[in-house]
């Protein structure tokens, strides 16, 4: 794989597999700092180059801005400048914080991604979408700015815990939903559960797929002004059930996702067929297909309480517009639309939904 996402001011971003050990062919040794956290130095310390380090937090608490400030902090005392790589090594978290650091130092320095987990693969590291997280509220502080590269080494899955490969699978079903036809088949034919189950050239071709199709939509809509809001599929209500629950990311959009099927069914919009091969699919992956299976992997009870807090999550999202909300909502796998949605309504949906 080598693709190359063409972004605003003819900026471009290439995208390809290459082992972790390669980063000196992409980067200047004498100009690079690695932005990373410390699991991933004690799993793949070996394989980095011998740059400097700034360490972050680990999980979402590095998006934060006590976090950005201390990682500018880290980029003056390295005496970063204008002709400086910043190269994010680990799960979307890093890459979120250390791409908006280096789009904002100085008004923009060169960066890079080597994302360590499925999740990072196919979603966060891939589209130029930098930022931090205000208030509780998940990536309210940002900017769009393409990486000049992201290395892609399928083989670092093999260290990620299971949880976390379910968590990128989410990702991997909400673009097999979105493409539909061969990928669809062939995601729903391999599913693998863990990263230990599939072979490198299956997982190196579920990842292809997903970043083919997201690059594409990308190179077409940067800035989210219209396809692009089609990767939101299942994003509206996972992010409220990530708000409400603690889950992860990723099996929060799960839930997400196979919620907004079975509202696109209620709504006649969705055939039963397709909305059963949806949430099978979710489901094979291990992952949550309701909301209420997201309050149980959670070790919450499923009550009216929880189903507010949801709901009221909902009117925090950014593609919200007046009493509206911009919803990405299946009518079939492969044909997705985006549609204006009534915000009261999709609340008291989730308070009724699965």
């Amino acid at each position: 794989m080598d693709i190359t996402i063409r972004g605003t001011g003819g900026a471009e971003s290439r995208l390809l597999f290459g082992a972790l050990s390669s980063l000196p062919s992409l980067a200047d040794a004498t100009k690079s700092v690695i932005v990373t956290e410390s699991e991933i130095r004690r799993l793949h310390g070996a394989s980095l180059p011998p740059w400097p380090v700034a360490e972050v937090p680990r999980g979402e608490a590095a998006k934060s801005l006590v976090e950005l400030e201390a990682l500018y902090g880290s980029f003056l005392e390295l005496g970063l400048d204008r002709g400086s790589t910043v190269v994010a090594v680990g799960g979307g978290t890093v890459s979120d914080l250390a791409g908006f650091a280096a789009s904002t130092w100085l008004r923009g320095v060169d960066f890079g991604f080597a994302p360590t987990t499925l999740l990072a693969m196919v979603d966060a590291s891939v589209g130029g979408k930098n930022g931090v997280d205000f208030r509780g509220l998940k990536n309210q502080v940002g900017c769009f700015r393409q990486p000049r590269f992201v290395l892609i080494d399928v083989g670092l899955l093999r260290t990620l815990p299971e949880i976390e490969f379910q968590s990128g699978m989410a990702e991997v079903v909400k673009h097999a939903v979105l493409a539909g036809g061969e990928y669809f088949e062939f995601v729903a034919s391999e599913r693998p559960r863990a990263a230990a189950d599939a072979s490198t050239s299956a997982l190196e071709r579920i990842v292809e797929g997903s970043v083919r199709l997201k690059a594409g939509v990308v190179g077409r809509d940067e800035r989210e002004s219209g396809e692009r809001r089609l990767l939101n599929l299942g994003h509206t209500v996972g992010h409220a059930i990530e708000a409400a629950t603690g889950l992860p990311h990723g099996h929060s959009v799960a839930a997400g996702l196979a919620t907004i099927c079975r509202l696109s069914e209620k709504l006649g919009r969705m055939k039963p067929a397709d909305v059963s091969r949806a949430i099978g699919l979710v489901s094979s992956c291990g992952l949550p297909a309701s909301i209420g299976e997201a309050a149980s992997r959670a070790s919450i009870d499923d009550s009216p309480e929880l189903r507010a807090l949801v709901a009221d999550a909902l009117v925090a999202d950014k593609k919200r517009l007046g009493s509206d909300i911009l919803l990405a909502l299946p009518y079939g796998i492969g044909d997705i639309r985006v549609e204006s949605y009534p915000i009261r309504d999709l609340a008291d949906f989730v308070k009724e939904a699965p």
